[in-house]
């Protein structure tokens, strides 16, 4: 098993909590503490974990008194699947208007409605023209995205959509650690780091599942047998344990966390892909809790239901995230309001605030604390204990 290699000294506080949660590891060296992403070819690069950016640029020790938190702007990173089935529409049948198609048409509307807060840029997978399923599962773990978030970077992720076609597998695991992988190696410290998946089926390409005893992406239990081209029953195994560890260890890594929201195209019909669905949202650390009873993913079957989705998403994101300019250790010394009414903290992330990167300030405010049409108002009172500053 490789060692995480020695991280470089970002100042001697920050260190010290770094080396503290980050030991030895199994998997490819991104950083990320996971398995590395089997296929039957090798293509899973062995890249090293990337310098951490000096962030420590604010007050360690406590600070007392009265701030106004600072909002903060943002990169989103969407994750999209291109797999065959997105060339379907919504009832799961070819003809009328495709999966594929009502993601860009949601995109082209929702996206250019935040661009002044937040930089979008895509990753889609699997790779474009893969010669076969097989070939589609083997997408290397390379900082590598399509397009980069960037300012006025909308039109390019439109443009993918225009020059590329559904096809192919769902490599979700490998995905969304290639996009972690860049985004920690691109990492901004003025701007906070999102995910974004949005695919249409539960994740596969695990050959290194059993396709007798697995459940398969369909929903049966075993005998998923061969794909096309005589490719690997096992390509046809629901990747459901290795892509929900992948996104728990993305939100929760010692050093960098990137939170990860997951949109569900058309999948409520799949017992088993809904529960899958559900495990990634929850374990990405954003779920979706807007009412009782829904899933804790954003549910899309019919037309209308991305555009809301990615409307809700990316108002979360602009609307919900501050930078503190202290950061104390004992966080029961921090009062904060929200327009003027105060908000307790709620470290399940519910319906409050919470730490959400300790270091460097950020605070992110949940459910209903989050004022859902205008950025609002944040206040924070710190009163800090005598031994504490």
């Amino acid at each position: 098993m490789p060692t995480t290699p020695t991280l470089r000294a970002v100042g001697a506080a920050l260190v010290a909590t770094l080396f503290s949660a980050v030991g030895d590891g199994c998997g490819a060296r991104t950083g990320l503490l996971v398995p590395d992403v089997e296929t039957s070819t090798d293509a899973t690069a062995d890249v090293d974990v990337p310098d951490v950016p000096d962030v420590v640029d604010r007050p360690i020790a406590c600070v007392p008194g009265h701030f106004t938190l600072e909002a903060r702007a943002a990169d989103l990173l969407l994750v999209i699947d291109r797999s065959g089935s997105m060339d379907q529409g919504l009832s799961g049948m070819r003809g009328g208007t495709s999966k594929w198609s009502l993601m860009r048409s949601a995109l082209a509307t929702t996206l250019p409605r935040f661009q002044d807060r937040i930089h979008v840029g895509a990753l889609f997978y699997p790779e474009d023209g893969a010669a076969s399923r097989l070939a589609a599962c083997a997408f290397s773990n390379v900082p590598i995205v399509d397009v980069a978030p960037a300012a006025g970077a909308v039109p390019t992720v439109l443009d993918v959509f225009n020059n590329t076609a559904p096809g192919g597998s769902t490599p979700t695991a490998a995905a969304l650690l290639r996009a972690y992988t860049w985004l920690v190696r691109n990492a901004n410290p003025a701007r906070a780091r999102y995910l974004v998946l949005a695919t249409d089926g539960g994740p596969n390409c695990n050959t290194a599942l059993d396709p007798t005893t697995c459940t398969c992406v369909n929903g049966n239990t075993g005998g998923c047998g061969g794909g096309p081209g005589g490719s690997p029953g096992s390509i046809n195994c629901l990747d459901d344990v290795r892509t929900v560890s992948t996104i728990a260890q993305i939100a929760s890594n010692a050093v960098t966390s990137i939170p990860t929201f997951v949109i569900g195209i058309a999948g409520d019909n799949n017992p088993a892909v809904v529960r899958t669905l559900n495990q990634m949202a929850a374990a990405g650390g954003r779920p979706n809790r807007t009412a009782a009873g829904e899933p804790t993913y954003f549910s899309a079957t019919q037309e209308g239901d991305l555009e809301r989705a990615f409307n809700a998403i990316q108002g979360t994101i602009a609307r919900c995230t501050y930078i503190a300019a202290t950061r104390p250790a004992d966080t029961d010394v921090v009062t904060l309001a929200v327009n003027g009414m105060r908000v307790s903290r709620d470290t399940s992330r519910v319906n409050g605030w919470d730490w959400t990167d300790r270091a460097i300030g950020e605070i992110t405010l949940f459910g209903a604390a989050c004022p859902t049409s205008t950025v609002p108002l944040v206040d924070a009172t710190v009163e800090c204990n005598p031994d504490a500053r």
